[in-house]
């Protein structure tokens, strides 16, 4: 083993001193610049050394990690990145005393500046909730570093997803669009990107139209996503598709575990059902809000006017109901009844029940021939 051990390491210093002897006197100045952190004089050997050996892919990843980077200039990094890319991504190079394939190279400190201008933009947000009389300028600092970060690494859809969400808080609606959509664009299958897309797109005012797509992509990807299933059905329901926003609402009726989120679902699927006249589908929608949330007062005045509506299709026998002023009279007690319950514990809401109540009792009255 330790034959073997002395092998490689002779292999290895033979290798580096094979590089050295084979480098141009330009780059040999250019790196000697750099061990003596010489950085002007290495920024002025290299673009001479790279004139020299046009086909040697190391002398850009050096000059794009000692010169560029060094100097946060992260849109020369990545063109000297790509250069060396374009002349042979799989050959060994020496990049700070390692010796790795270009492609390996530019994988790892693309990683790396990221990392580093990523966690610099978190910084300011945390300096943001510790001064919060500095947010404006803590936002700006927040959006140079994770708008570096995106052109460091442009194909993760979190970093533009972050930069959107700045952009918004700052009132920049248009820079906020453009940095979610380009987060989708750079990643269409991610969740994030297409939820907050959506999110972003529905918060600056745009239509629903533009932001279906997202919310639909959203919930192919994770389809048991409740707050995705809510958001989409409530597109569906603004355009008018209200068939198809009822079974997204069941859909994410059926995939939620939480008891107060399925409250507030069966609460908008009773709101849908009472939209389209399913009174009695409303009502049941209602029934299960308010069981899973016994201070869901809207869910218990819901079926209220569930029963209402009953009451109104026997008394005027329309939407396939028979006149029957007595079964419409017997809804109305029912919605009479609810309301009042409600008016007992939602103390604060009294005048808006009463109001209802008095609707609703002169329907009885008129089907009661009072």
């Amino acid at each position: 083993m330790i034959i073997n051990k002395t092998l490689i390491l002779l292999s290895t210093v033979i290798f580096a001193i094979t590089m050295m002897s084979c480098s141009s006197q330009e780059y040999t100045t250019a790196k000697l610049a750099i061990q003596q952190s010489d950085f002007s004089k290495a920024a002025e050997w290299l673009p001479k050394a790279m004139a020299v050996e046009p086909d040697n892919p190391e002398i850009p990843m050096v000059m794009a990690i000692e010169i560029h980077a060094q100097n946060e200039n992260w849109n020369e990094m990545i063109v000297f990145f790509d250069k060396a890319m374009g002349i042979n991504s799989e050959k060994v190079v020496e990049i700070r005393g390692a010796f790795i394939s270009v492609k390996e190279a530019v994988s790892n400190y693309v990683e790396f500046y990221w990392a580093k201008e990523f966690n610099a933009g978190v910084a300011q947000f945390k300096k943001m909730q510790d001064e919060p009389d500095k947010k404006h300028e803590y936002l700006e600092l927040a959006i140079y570093h994770f708008s570096n970060a995106a052109l460091i690494n442009p194909a993760d859809a979190n970093t533009h997803a972050t930069l959107a969400k700045c952009y918004l808080d700052k009132g920049d609606n248009d820079s906020a669009v453009d940095a979610a959509l380009v987060a989708v664009e750079k990643n269409p299958k991610s969740f994030e990107a297409n939820f907050g897309a959506a999110q972003i797109l529905g918060r600056v005012g745009r239509s629903s139209e533009e932001i279906l797509p997202y919310y639909e992509e959203a919930t192919q990807i994770e389809p048991s996503n409740s707050k995705a299933l809510r958001e989409l059905a409530g597109a569906y329901y603004d355009l008018g598709q209200k068939e198809r926003s009822i079974q997204v609402f069941e859909n994410a009726i059926s995939n939620e575990e939480n008891d107060t989120t399925k409250a507030d679902l069966y609460f908008n699927l009773g709101v849908i059902h009472n939209q389209m006249n399913n009174f009695e589908a409303a009502e049941l929608a209602f029934d299960e809000a308010f069981f899973l949330n016994e201070e869901d007062f809207e869910a218990a005045l819901g079926m209220a006017r569930s029963y209402e509506g009953l009451g109104d299709n026997y008394l005027n026998g329309e939407k396939g109901f028979e006149k029957d002023l007595n079964a419409a009279s017997r809804w109305y007690r029912k919605a009479e009844k609810k309301i009042k319950s409600v008016m007992i514990v939602d103390i604060d809401n009294k005048e808006i029940y009463q109001k209802n109540l008095e609707l609703v009792r002169y329907k009885r009255d008129v089907a009661e021939g009072n």
